[in-house]
């Protein structure tokens, strides 16, 4: 079905006074501009080179990179290995701890159904990702993926792999990575996974860059692989959460938006967000919740969808149908709507305790079966749809490619 290899990767070599945490980053598309700060003022953090754009141009991210090879702060394992990557956490009042496999996935067409995509992509990112691969010519952050599920005696194998790295971050994430090297749990592993079909849990921009890549530079075999990080569907620690919207600059009273909205959905005013959450978790059909500027709280149960299209199961394609496109279109041309994502509620709640968003879409989570089931049948659904917690964290392990 797929390749998933291992390889030589580039792995941190801390100095005495050195912590990984000082190295490793959550991917760049999470980074706000505090925390990039925080990250760049450690020389050797991965942060340095994934966001280390100088308008658009990452040349001297890419010196960097060859300058920690050369002074020794990254090494080569020597030999081709897999990688084991465990976060372990505390989600919805229980501990869960994530297994993935990193390792480097061979780049195909999503035609050939090996491949599975469920999100649509932004172009703009894929562009600046790309800047990035043909500079440093390494992949520096991996992507996810899910793959069914892993036998017993594969588990079983990597039991006693002993931890290189152990790093607690800022939201009490333990982060715990290791090398494997028995050649009798690589053969184990590269056969298991070798009769898997793959779904891109995150990382749809950096899958579709690094195949465009390979494509620029068809004679080179290492180029025609990404680095890749898989979890079986059924990993206990495998949690998904919703992408919730915040809208401003819409300038058009309540009233107007919800006149916008009420084709085909129930409309309950709530008394707190706990009952809003309630009502969400206890509807049979897509609801969706929404925060006005003035605090007030609906619920939207969407009654009567227009067709029996299996999209309409999927709560951001609602949003996006009957709650973004018909603001949208009601809006003077000189209005410009802008759409921020944000999967935490309790920030969400604070952001529009600001006054400065119009209004808020609470989401509910898509369940796996669904996803699966869509990217199946070659339907995608609408961007930002999923948030697969906790991220995979760079910086760990590097694929280079030269």
């Amino acid at each position: 079905m797929v390749e998933f290899l291992p390889f030589k990767g580039l792995i941190p070599k801390l100095k005495k006074e050195e912590d990984i945490g000082e190295r490793v980053s959550p991917p760049y598309d999470v980074i706000g501009e505090e925390e990039k700060r925080k990250l760049q003022s450690y020389r050797a953090n991965i942060a340095c080179l994934t966001l280390g754009s100088k308008d658009g141009n990452y040349a001297e991210a890419a010196r960097e990179l060859a300058k920690w090879i050369e002074q020794g702060r990254l090494v080569s394992t020597e030999e081709d290995c897999y990688y084991l990557y465990q976060q372990s956490f505390l989600a919805q009042g229980k501990k869960l701890t994530r297994t993935g496999i990193m390792g480097r996935l061979r780049l195909e067409s999503y035609d050939r159904g090996n491949i599975l995509p469920h999100e649509e992509t932004f172009p703009k990112v894929k562009e600046d990702r790309l800047n990035l691969l043909r500079a440093t010519s390494s992949h520096l952050e991996s992507i996810f993926g899910l793959y069914d599920q892993m036998d017993k005696k594969t588990c079983e194998l990597l039991e006693g792999v002993t931890p290189l790295f152990n790093f607690e971050d800022q939201k009490g994430v333990m982060h715990s990575f290791s090398i494997i090297r028995e050649k009798k749990t690589i053969d184990q592993l590269r056969s298991c996974l070798a009769t898997k079909k793959i779904l891109i849990a995150d990382g749809h921009h950096r899958y579709e860059t690094a195949l465009k890549y390979s494509i620029e530079n068809p004679k080179d075999e290492d180029k025609g692989f990404v680095l890749a990080t898989l979890v079986a569907t059924d990993d206990p620690g495998l949690v998904v959460e919703p992408t919730h919207r915040l809208l401003k600059g819409i300038g058009i009273p309540a009233e107007e938006f919800m006149n916008a909205t009420v084709k085909g959905f129930g409309i309950w005013e709530m008394r707190s967000m706990e009952e809003l959450g309630l009502a969400m978790r206890r509807s049979k059909r897509v609801m969706l919740g929404i925060i006005l500027r003035d605090g007030k709280i609906f619920a939207l149960d969407h009654v009567h969808p227009p067709n029996d299209d299996p999209m309409w199961p999927i709560d951001t394609y609602v949003c996006e149908e009957l709650v973004i496109k018909p603001i949208q279109s009601s809006l003077p041309v000189e209005n410009q709507m802008k759409i921020e994502y944000d999967h935490d509620l309790e920030s969400v709640s604070k952001k529009m305790g600001t006054g400065e968003y119009d209004l808020a879409v609470i989401l509910s989570p898509p369940q796996l079966e669904t996803i699966w089931t869509l990217a199946r049948s070659s339907k995608k659904m609408p961007k930002k749809s999923t948030y697969f917690y906790p991220k995979v964290w760079s910086g760990f392990v590097i694929y280079p490619m030269r």
